[in-house]
């Protein structure tokens, strides 16, 4: 090669490198125009801001009054696993308010992409083929995953990634790498308990060379154990105790999760079991992934069961063309790969450690230019048609610009302002989901009755039965004496209308005073509450206009029938009749029936025949 084509070879590779940071940086761009937006991370900023300022870890709950005093000892030590990563949050808050968190998790979702790249160009992998790798998981979760990056989970993420490039790395006699794997499990150990994935991949890539190694000792070869590899994994697991918790805390973790699996087996072949934690059987984030298709209508999820299809061809036509099978890398893709379609909340760790193994892959077929050419262009396509598809027809979040609104207006924002305003006497009965929020924006004025934490099994299901109206309802909220309601009318993910709200409406025991943005605040009818139901005292008819609303706004694309449907059901309600009908006859009987008892998740069957019955009476 001459030095002009030389020249010219490495004009095109900076080319490629400036193409790709150009992409990144406009893939930082769009997350930036989402409001923060998941109801966990308010509860960390609280925790965060009070390890910082009385320098010392969690080990009381004060935020709750419905919590356990004092906390069990395992409750205690979920207060204490996340605590720098909590700090790291609460860190970018005090840096720049919201706009600093916004910022990080920007960080975060393009950085393990941005990490592939170069880990696969300094490998050897044509620039093209690198961005085609990291592309399709960086425009996936930049574009529909950017909420879960709101936590200290986000930087999990991210470490589960630099554990793989250091196993590889270990693979490869990297010395430096096998010191900084324990270190890396170390800091993650402190910072989330996510950790629990590292020590998984950990394992496996330690059983996959057994097993290599046990294969050719028995075919006769005379092969060493690769020593480095399974020093730096006993080195990585015991650096990972390093945590206020010890190695209690990745007991409790595995054992849960493994007994949440058995749980799950038994209950699904009709064995005695099943069951478990309200958390687990109620929280969205432990569905799996046929859930969020089927029920909530996630049909962009096509494109990653795709992508993991596209992966596994890639895997079986490199195994067959290398006649080896890399058993770490083949155990850690089946991990990930089951762990997002069993477990919501390992979708994020699947798109960024296989999109991994998809340039490694490509990499590694460096000899067979043409198939690695054309699995590069697969995922292009795959990347552009994922793209057109989420955001058509739609295409503002392909604009890189900041929000105007960092506080998502889907919090309940103008109900608190109400209750700063007006100070109605404590105790409440708050929304799960909300609970976070109210944490961080009311206490101590307020204490929450339950927030995500979901620190009590007991109090979970009592909320949780209060919320759906279940037999018992008022007896629970007596119980904890709860002078006022703060609940939505609808739930945002589903689309379903919430029980308790329609059941209120024909309640003579408690009044509407406040509803707005799908924020409900509902008081005891009481001589205490006497002056604030006659200032703010509303129709509770009302709750239905809100529904109607709500749902028209929450289903603006036309895509989920179960929009549709629930708000018919409070047309009827209304008295609406024709109207209701004929949004019923827009859908065919199987889909109503299937809307209505589909998984049995916040049931339209609980609230809907209270909608049309609450509807009656106040005709």
């Amino acid at each position: 090669m001459t030095s002009t084509d030389a020249q010219n070879s490495r004009a095109k590779i900076w080319a490629w490198h400036f193409l790709a940071l150009i992409f990144f940086a406009w893939v930082f761009g769009i997350t930036t125009n989402f409001s923060l937006n998941d109801p966990d991370l308010w509860w960390h900023l609280r925790t965060g801001q009070q390890t910082v300022e009385t320098r010392s870890l969690p080990n009381t709950d004060p935020f709750s009054y419905t919590s356990p005093k004092p906390l069990p000892k395992v409750e205690r030590q979920g207060l204490k696993s996340e605590w720098l990563g909590q700090v790291i949050y609460y860190g970018a808050y005090a840096l720049d308010s919201y706009e600093g968190i916004g910022l990080l998790r920007g960080l975060l979702i393009i950085l393990p992409m941005f990490f592939i790249y170069v880990w696969l160009v300094k490998k050897g992998l044509k620039p093209w083929m690198a961005l085609a790798s990291s592309a399709f998981g960086a425009l996936l979760t930049g574009i529909m995953l950017f909420y879960t990056y709101e936590r200290p989970q986000g930087i999990s993420f991210l470490f589960s990634l630099f554990a793989i490039m250091l196993l590889e790395g270990i693979r490869r006699k990297s010395k430096v790498s096998a010191i900084l794997l324990p270190l890396l499990m170390a800091l993650w150990a402190n910072v989330h308990a996510g950790f629990i994935v590292g020590i998984v991949i950990i394992l496996l890539y330690a059983a996959g060379e057994a097993v290599k190694w046990g294969y050719k000792r028995l075919r006769g070869a005379a092969v060493k154990p690769d020593y480095l590899l399974f020093a730096a994994a006993l080195a990585g697991l015991a650096a990972s105790g390093l945590n206020p918790d010890g190695y209690s805390l990745s007991y409790n973790y595995l054992t849960g999760l493994a007994s949440k699996f058995l749980n799950d087996i038994q209950h699904t072949v009709g064995l005695k079991g099943g069951g478990g934690q309200w958390v687990a059987n109620v929280v969205l984030e432990f569905r799996p992934l046929i859930y969020f298709y089927k029920v909530l209508y996630y049909h962009w999820l096509l494109f990653y069961w795709a992508f993991t299809a596209l992966l596994v061809f890639l895997l079986a036509a490199k195994y067959w063309l290398k006649r080896d099978i890399d058993l770490p890398e083949l155990f850690t893709v089946f991990f990930v790969s089951f762990f997002a379609n069993y477990y919501a909340r390992g979708l994020m760790f699947s798109i960024i450690i296989l999109s991994f193994y998809y340039g490694k892959s490509l990499l590694e077929l460096g000899s067979f230019k043409k198939l690695t050419a054309f699995f590069a262009a697969l995922m292009i396509v795959t990347a552009a048609w994922c793209t057109f598809y989420i955001t058509s027809p739609m295409a503002w979040p392909l604009k890189p610009r900041i929000t105007k609104q960092w506080v998502s207006p889907w919090y309940p924002i103008s109900a608190d302002r109400f209750l700063k305003k007006n100070h109605i006497d404590p105790p409440m009965y708050n929304f799960y989901t909300w609970g976070g929020f109210l944490i961080w924006d009311l206490y101590p004025d307020y204490k929450v009755f339950i927030d995500g934490r979901a620190l009590n099994n007991s109090v979970n299901t009592i909320a949780d039965a209060i919320l759906k109206s279940y037999p018992g309802w008022e007896q629970n909220l007596d119980a904890y004496n709860i002078n006022f309601i703060l609940v939505p009318v609808v739930f945002r993910e589903s689309g379903y209308i919430v029980p308790l709200p329609v059941t209120l409406v024909t309640n003579p025991g408690w009044k509407l005073v406040f509803l707005k943005n799908n924020q409900a605040i509902f008081v005891r009818n009481t001589a205490n509450n006497r002056k604030i139901i006659q200032k703010y005292g509303m129709d509770k008819k009302d709750v239905f206009k809100e529904i109607v609303e709500i749902e028209n706004i929450l289903g603006y694309s036309g895509s989920n029938p179960i929009f549709d449907i629930n708000r018919a059901d409070a047309l009827e309600a209304l008295g609406y009749d024709r109207q209701a009908q004929q949004i019923y006859d827009m859908y065919p009987s199987w889909v109503r029936d299937r809307i209505s008892t589909l998984f049995n998740y916040y049931p339209r069957k609980a609230a809907a025949p209270a909608t049309r019955a609450a509807g009656r009476d106040l005709r």
